[in-house]
């Protein structure tokens, strides 16, 4: 792909063209962003035009052997780096293997290429072995992180790389994607909304399991109770998977919680989640605009800690504690 043809992403796209115009490109980039933004589709297609046999104005050419090479997903100069089967974190070996790669020439093209996804996942040991990399680069490589959360990453790590922010795609590029996959134009225009700028969860969504989970959420929710404190533990045993899948789970709680502070403070405007209005609303009756505002900070703080190293199910727990607090104003 072209770097011109990905979507939603203008400001990003036309700054990376000009680093390649200008031969100004960093040795290690970190594109920073949530999933299903385009971070990924930018990574590779910055790598395309960089090993293109004919570039023009910054662009691949799509026809070269490079270029097909990389669209199939079989170019001996492109590495990626994730977490192996059933490992959570990016291991000090696998980066070490990454640098005994790296420093060898190129196979064909006239650079190396790879792609760390999630670079949070990367652990202290891996992230600092990946430090000396990034310190002395090899003049023929190019290094991109992906991630979701660059405040998650070392702050040594940040620094030596340039730093990219995605934003969440717009709904009517959502839209747009959406109708390019055969997705008629009213459920598209469904859709987008609860998407939230990610065409991952436009997937989710079109699949209705996102729709079901919330709606699971919202009923967990309305449920919650101290006076029925077994309620809330079956819930979080149920729900509260590992961190990754927490993390979601609060994602979806968020724009819940987004939801009930519209309605409690400006009516519906500015509603995501329209297909739950009449759930939402019952719910936004327990609660002051004061109070749905620290749901939401709950909700935010919460995620944040199972980010970091918090249980999942015990953080889960407590959200839904301290929530039911907050709608009885405690």
């Amino acid at each position: 792909m072209k770097l011109g043809e990905v979507k939603g992403q203008d400001r990003v796209i036309e700054a990376l063209k000009r680093s390649i115009t200008a031969n100004r490109v960093a040795h290690a980039y970190l594109f920073e962003g949530q999933d299903g933004c385009g971070r990924r589709t930018t990574a590779l297609a910055l790598i395309q035009a960089l090993f293109c046999k004919e570039p023009v104005d910054g662009e691949a050419c799509t026809t070269c052997g490079h270029c097909r090479k990389l669209a199939s997903g079989n170019h001996p100069d492109l590495h990626l780096l994730t977490p192996l089967p059933d490992k959570r974190d990016i291991s000090i070996e696998q980066i070490r293997e990454l640098q005994q790669v790296l420093s060898l020439r190129p196979f064909e093209a006239n650079r190396k290429a790879c792609l760390i996804e999630p670079a949070e996942r990367m652990n202290e040991k891996s992230a600092n072995a990946l430090l000396k990399t990034l310190e002395e680069p090899p003049g023929h490589a190019i290094i991109i992180l992906l991630t979701r959360h660059a405040d998650l990453l070392l702050s040594t790590i940040r620094s030596r790389c340039q730093q990219i922010r995605f934003s969440p795609l717009d709904d009517d590029t959502v839209v747009e994607l959406l109708l390019k996959k055969g997705l008629d134009a009213t459920k598209a225009a469904l859709l987008a909304p609860l998407a939230e700028g990610s065409m991952e969860r436009a997937a989710a969504l079109e699949a209705e399991s996102d729709g079901e989970r919330r709606q699971q959420l919202l009923n967990v929710l309305s449920q919650a109770s101290s006076r029925q404190i077994a309620t809330i533990f079956d819930s979080a045993e149920n729900l509260a998977g590992g961190r990754d899948e927490t993390i979601e789970l609060f994602n979806l709680l968020i724009s819940l919680l987004r939801d009930l502070l519209f309605i409690t403070s400006a009516g519906q405007t500015g509603i995501t989640n329209r297909f739950l209005l009449s759930e939402l609303a019952a719910e936004a009756a327990r609660f002051s605009p004061e109070g749905a505002i620290k749901a939401l900070e709950h909700a935010v703080e919460t995620r944040r800690a199972v980010q970091g190293n918090a249980n999942p199910k015990l953080a889960f727990e407590r959200f839904l504690l301290g929530y039911d607090r907050l709608r009885k104003g405690v």
